[in-house]
């Protein structure tokens, strides 16, 4: 079962509402150089000086960059400029968007601390494979900090929306963050209701979620409880449990966005690929859309996937006056869960296309990403990158089907969006960022 609890967060104070977008961000892991540093000249008390401090001239590693988040922690824990709140509650969060096509959705969830289960164990269940290196700098930056600072995104299945439409009554008080960064507007409240806290606790014992977004983090907070464990941490201490941001699977804003490849190292031209994929897919050729209008070759995917029966189709543009949508012949049906991944567009599109027929680099930098067919387009226009392939997205029924399966997904296969912001709330399980009692 999924155990949900209410939880102290650790909360800006001197912030107000409107003002949050100033000190919050993105999650770490969609940061580039860039952006990073984007945030961290945006507010000095920015979240980023704590998620992913730079590594500075003449340091090797990162111990340099944990010890000065943790400094900063305590700084701010010290002067107040972060504080614990004085009750345990739920945070209910909305998040209102839209689409690259410019549909306008709304997605409804709520923060909360939720007990660590094993993979295998339970009912949280993971759909991605994970890497040391990330798991590492969380271990030592988190443990260090004595808190969970990024929140994990699940889903869950509940069609009655009994948590979210009790949560809803919290929603018509003051909201404690409502912003609006690069087109999101973020808005979050604060429910220490022990009525309403018990109804949305209730409502997912018996429940599985799914993580979304932050294996990373889901199995690093793992990780830190074993070892608060074996610190003589009691069962049922807040190391046990860890940061999640809960939406309903039912709720209409849960997307999930394709993540198309800008392929910029290639060893085989478009004609080349074209004639050794011959046998596995039918090629159709078309003009290439014109700046502004490169949303109709996502519409376009979609549409050839309905028309052939569900079937791949894949949309390779190297930049040439015409694009070529790639439609993959029918195959037999799968039996196991490694069929089922095998069968996915994004494991396709990589045996098939980015390693097959490309025999693209994956050398560091030589494959981007971008949820945006515009700029898909345009990077393969501008010669920014030698081809561009895009996709349909993967269907969120695969998600659970697969990760129930005990399945792992490969790299980059979903796009969960919006992404949850980092620094509305932190789960503070030990000192300093907890209290010493």
């Amino acid at each position: 079962m999924v155990q949900v609890r209410a939880f102290r967060a650790l909360r800006y104070s001197n912030i107000a509402p409107e003002e949050m977008g100033e000190v919050s961000s993105p999650p770490y892991d969609v940061f580039t150089s860039e952006i990073r540093r984007s945030f961290y000249e945006r507010h000095p008390l920015n979240i980023v000086r704590l998620i992913q401090g730079e590594i500075l001239e003449g340091e090797d590693g990162d111990a340099g960059r944990v010890g000065r988040a943790v400094d900063y922690l305590k700084d701010w824990r010290a002067s107040g400029e972060m504080t614990l709140d004085e009750t345990p509650a739920l945070y209910p969060y909305r998040q209102r968007f839209a689409l690259p096509d410019g549909t306008r959705l709304e997605r409804n969830a709520f923060f909360a601390a939720v007990k660590l289960e094993p993979y295998g164990a339970g009912e949280i269940h993971p759909h991605e494979q994970t890497f040391p290196k990330p798991k590492g700098y969380l271990f030592d930056l988190w443990g260090r900090s004595g808190a969970h600072l990024g929140p994990i995104f699940s889903f869950y299945d509940e069609p009655n929306e009994t948590a979210n439409n009790a949560l809803k009554n919290a929603e018509k008080g003051a909201p404690i963050a409502d912003f609006e960064d690069d087109g999101v507007r973020h808005t979050l409240w604060r429910c220490d209701d022990p009525e309403v806290i018990a109804l949305a606790q209730e409502s997912l014992l018996g429940k599985e979620a799914f993580i979304a977004d932050g294996h990373h983090r889901y199995e690093t907070s793992l990780d830190l409880r074993d070892a608060a464990r074996a610190n003589d941490a009691p069962l049922g201490s807040e190391a046990d449990y860890t940061l999640m941001c809960l939406a309903n699977i039912a709720d209409p804003g849960m997307v999930i966005l394709p993540t198309y490849r800008l392929l910029k190292k290639v060893s085989a031209t478009t004609g080349e690929a074209l004639a050794a994929l011959a046998g596995k897919y039918d090629v159709l050729e078309e003009a290439a859309p014109e700046a502004g209008g490169c949303g109709r070759v996502a519409e376009r995917l979609s549409a050839l996937s309905g028309a052939n029966g569900g079937a791949s189709v894949f949309c390779v543009y190297d930049g040439g006056a015409n694009v070529r949508y790639l439609i993959g012949r029918h195959d037999a049906a799968t039996a196991s869960v490694e069929e089922a991944v095998a069968a996915l567009d994004v494991s396709r599109l990589h045996a098939d296309i980015v390693d097959g027929a490309f025999q693209a680099s994956h050398e560091e930098g030589d494959i981007a990403f971008t949820p945006d067919p515009e700029l898909a387009l345009s990077c393969a226009r501008s010669g920014e990158c030698a081809v561009a392939v895009l996709l349909n997205p993967t269907p969120l029924e695969s998600v659970c089907e697969i990760a129930k399966a005990g399945g792992k997904m490969p790299h980059k296969s979903t796009y969960f969006y919006p992404k949850i912001r980092t620094g509305l709330v932190v789960h503070a399980y030990a000192p300093p960022a907890g209290d010493s009692s």
